[in-house]
């Protein structure tokens, strides 16, 4: 079945009915190796821009921070509002103008959606605005290398299948975008599937999918520092 492509917004209007329900083996990677970087958080701010469905904010929160996401989307947001103690700690937004102070985060978080905006480094240059000095941003990704072998962000609604629209860039100049902004890298990951996520491609019915994409880089984490 070929996809019908949809720009972001309302790709995840869509897609905000199933999305917490629907299993997804980049979000699984994703969680996997972000959430040590989420740890010790007690007492913190950490802000989630482009937040979606709010899982990163809800983990923020057990851990003890005091936590507020921005999303483009509304419908996104009012999934994640349904999240105990998260209503009231959401704000519709661009990314590339947030509507927050300067140096306002201990830590803040762009999670796989930095893809779908053009060109990144606005949004770049915003996050790390946000960003205390000490502080750190983590952005995640779908892998520019994987979008270059022709992977494709899609999901399913209503029996359909659609494609999310992305931006493809470098992995060099989301390092020299962050640079130029003031931020200094700490850590850049590039895991790739493993076991934790074959059961995933087990319930799709694709294990063949899994052995094909195994030793793929599949997703990009990277942290910085604001000096």
């Amino acid at each position: 079945m070929k996809p019908t492509k949809l720009a972001a917004l309302p790709a995840y209007q869509l897609w905000s009915e199933t999305w917490e329900s629907d299993p997804s083996a980049i979000v699984a990677l994703e969680s996997r190796w972000a959430a040590p970087w989420l740890a010790d958080l007690q007492g913190k701010t950490v802000l989630d821009i482009s937040c979606g469905a709010g899982r990163w904010i809800a983990y923020a929160q057990a851990q003890g921070a005091t936590v507020f996401g921005t999303d483009l989307c509304r419908e996104m947001l009012q999934q994640a509002s349904k999240k105990p103690g998260v209503a009231g700690r959401l704000a519709q937004a661009d990314s590339t103008c947030l509507p927050l102070a300067r140096a306002t985060a201990d830590v803040a978080i762009c999670a796989l959606s930095l893809g779908h905006m053009t060109p990144i480094e606005p949004a770049i240059t915003e996050l790390a605005r946000i960003v205390k000095p000490g502080g750190h941003l983590i952005m995640t990704d779908f892998h520019p290398e994987a979008l270059e072998r022709g992977w494709k962000r899609t999901f399913r609604s209503n029996g359909l299948l659609y494609e999310i629209e992305t931006y493809p860039y470098t992995k060099q100049r989301l390092i020299e975008s962050a640079r130029d902004s003031g931020l200094e890298l700490q850590d850049l990951l590039e895991p790739c599937f493993d076991v934790p996520e074959r059961p995933i491609f087990l319930q799709a019915g694709k294990p063949e999918l899994f052995d094909e994409t195994r030793g793929i880089p599949a997703v990009l984490l990277a942290r910085w520092t604001r000096p």
